[in-house]
């Protein structure tokens, strides 16, 4: 391992992923007889300062889990320290049982969701870089392409928000090591899908980069069809 690779990249792969409408947690839905955990594993072993991997899942997971680790590992003809752990109920429970397995090497910390297997490498290195650049929270986003409106419990329209001032977050959320500990440290969290909404709430700067329309989050059947379509044409070349 690379004396560089300070890099832990924290996958939060317990929810059950109920919009999806299987019987299987999210992170081990197929796509062409490959996982979602193992194709974002594989993208993640593409990124050279990656050291690390901490993945949080159901507990009685943990040994399919070690199977679609190995699988990866083996694809990719790379071999990193791979920590499984106990998923809580919440994504905030298992990305605050993840760091528990942070080791003393890991500089940085990237939460990554395994529904986003597509993330290209440059989205990676652009928060890691950035990162490196002293900032404590960086996160990918896209501009919005939608109208975005204010709806009431009566589903009347509020307002019209300023499209030109909203941003998609994405995922890998990066976090020097030391800020994302001290978040997870306070023991009245509330749960969150974004983790950098936590380091907001605790008053820390939240930086940007470009992400990726490829970095698109896998959530429905129609999200699951696309992800098979887009993978089919990457594979051919298109």
């Amino acid at each position: 391992m690379s004396a560089t690779a300070d890099v832990c990249v924290v996958i939060p792969a317990a929810g059950l992923g109920e919009r999806l409408g299987l019987a299987q947690p999210k992170a081990f839905v197929g796509i062409n007889n490959w996982s979602l955990l193992s194709l974002t594993i594989k993208r993640v072993l593409e990124i050279q300062r990656v050291g690390h991997l901490i993945i949080a899942v159901p507990a009685d997971f943990k040994n399919e889990a070690l199977d679609h680790i190995d699988r990866a590992m083996r694809e990719s003809n790379k071999k990193i320290p791979v920590d499984v752990v106990a998923g809580g109920i919440t994504r905030t429970e298992s990305v605050k049982n993840s760091l528990l397995a942070l080791d003393q090497l890991d500089s940085y910390v990237l939460v990554h969701d395994a529904a986003r297997p597509f993330v290209p490498a440059e989205v990676f290195n652009s928060v890691i870089n950035k990162l490196d650049q002293g900032f404590k929270v960086v996160v990918p986003v896209i501009p919005v392409s939608d109208t975005i409106k204010t709806v009431n419990e009566k589903d009347e329209v509020i307002n019209t928000l300023d499209r030109s001032q909203l941003k998609a977050v994405q995922t890998p959320q990066g976090f020097a090591r030391d800020v994302l500990s001290e978040i997870y440290a306070t023991s009245n969290l509330k749960p969150t899908t974004d983790d950098a909404g936590l380091a907001e709430i605790a008053g820390i700067n939240v930086s940007t980069i470009n992400g990726s329309v490829e970095s698109f989050k896998i959530t429905t059947p129609f999200d699951l069809e696309m992800a098979t379509s887009f993978m089919n044409r990457k594979q051919n070349g298109k």
